[in-house]
């Protein structure tokens, strides 16, 4: 029963990851390497969730969330961006204190949290681009 619901978990989340890796064409150059960069870190997050690499999820989770407060992932300057950075980085924490537990389960929970933050936080910004940072 586990191994199904790991594995459906699993292609789930590829699946999602296959739309999230569908960038519009209108990235500003600035952001390319901070999306790219993001793209890499939930990937390797897939790859350590389907082989139940618990090294390899703590340490993308971290890398990811370390990501999250450098200066050019920061697109916005409004209150409501700055909350849906934290949930962001509440979902990795989640995550991180799931591998230490080497619990595949819980941590696939936290990355189904994460992606439903970045998928959010996508739709809140493209909403919300008259408030950009140059």
């Amino acid at each position: 029963m586990r191994y199904i619901f790991v594995g459906g978990t699993v292609l789930m989340l590829a699946c999602t990851w296959q739309l999230l890796a569908q960038q519009p064409a209108e990235v500003p150059e600035p952001l390319r390497p901070v999306m790219q960069r993001k793209l890499e870190l939930a990937k390797a997050l897939i790859e350590g969730l389907a082989t139940e690499n618990y090294d390899q999820i703590e340490q993308n989770a971290q890398a990811l969330s370390l990501l999250s407060r450098e200066s050019g992932w920061n697109v916005l300057v409004t209150e409501e961006y700055l909350k849906q950075g934290e949930t962001f980085r509440r979902a990795l924490a989640s995550m991180r204190e799931a591998a230490k537990e080497k619990n595949v389960d819980r941590a696939a929970l936290g990355y189904v949290d994460m992606t439903i933050r970045c998928v959010e936080c996508h739709k809140y910004v493209r909403k919300n681009k008259g408030n950009a940072v140059d």
